[in-house]
């Protein structure tokens, strides 16, 4: 009798995002505007999908996270002028700011002192040059206050969320953790790269990374619920260590002639 291979829900995660990936990339390098525009649209669909064609439930601030999120993509998709630009950014920030909130419940056992508060302090300082200098080089390029404002919120939304995805990640340096600083990640230079090529210069490549990287992170946002719902890697420290290469005494003494 044969065996039945079973494909754990991570493969199946990187397999469909590698393919949505490359369809990405041919739609983007090709200009065929409607496989893009699809792919956006329902990526957190399968992604709800798939989660609870495994899990039946999800908590209400995750799921109301992703649904925030799929409206967001959906103004972004479905072009109605201006204002669903500003509706598409809108939802955005909710969506940042829920996240944001769901990192504040972690942060009651967090302990700001050693180099912990150093490295925060480097990353708020960082984060909130970097969010100037973008905002030097193209406030010339806003349309009206609306934007403005909506560009501020946005990246004090990003800076907050960087910040406090940072603190729970030194505190813990849990697999959960750096997943959640992943997502981050992915979300903070999507936007940087939409915002480049919507004010400062446009590049198709810009536009193939930003949308591949938004995508990523919802995938991550997934996988960080998924393993909440199911307990994994809740406490588990990652021990870094391990994924180094390791010596032996004989390897040391070996000579090496350059």
């Amino acid at each position: 009798m044969q065996k039945t291979t079973k494909i754990s829900p991570n493969k199946v995660l990187v397999i469909l995002l590698l393919l949505m990936s490359f369809a990405t990339t041919m739609s983007v390098y090709f200009d065929v505007g409607l496989v893009t525009k699809i792919i956006t649209l329902i990526t957190v669909a399968l992604l709800l999908t798939g989660y609870f064609c495994q899990l039946y439930k999800m908590a209400n601030v995750f799921l109301t996270i992703f649904l925030v999120f799929f409206i967001g993509d959906a103004f972004s998709v479905f072009d109605f002028g201006d204002l669903s630009s500003k509706l598409s950014k809108v939802f955005y920030i909710g969506a940042y700011l829920l996240l944001i909130f769901v990192l504040l419940g972690k942060l009651k056992k967090v302990k700001f002192e050693g180099l912990v508060t150093v490295y925060l302090i480097v990353v708020l300082l960082l984060n909130t040059y970097f969010l100037y200098t973008l905002y030097d080089v193209a406030k010339s390029n806003f349309i009206d206050n609306t934007n403005l404002i909506l560009y501020i919120c946005h990246g004090i939304a990003l800076i907050a969320l960087t910040y406090f995805g940072f603190a729970v990640y030194l505190s813990r340096e849990t697999a959960q953790s750096i997943t959640f600083l992943l997502m981050i990640f992915c979300f903070v230079f999507s936007d940087v790269l939409n915002y480049i090529c919507d004010m400062y210069v446009y590049f198709w490549v810009f536009e193939l990374f930003q949308i591949i990287l938004h995508t990523s992170g919802l995938f991550l946002l997934y996988k960080y619920v998924y393993d909440y719902q199911t307990n994994r890697h809740t406490n588990e420290r990652v021990d870094i260590s391990k994924y180094f290469i390791t010596t032996t005494e004989k390897l040391r003494q070996m000579p090496v002639n350059f």
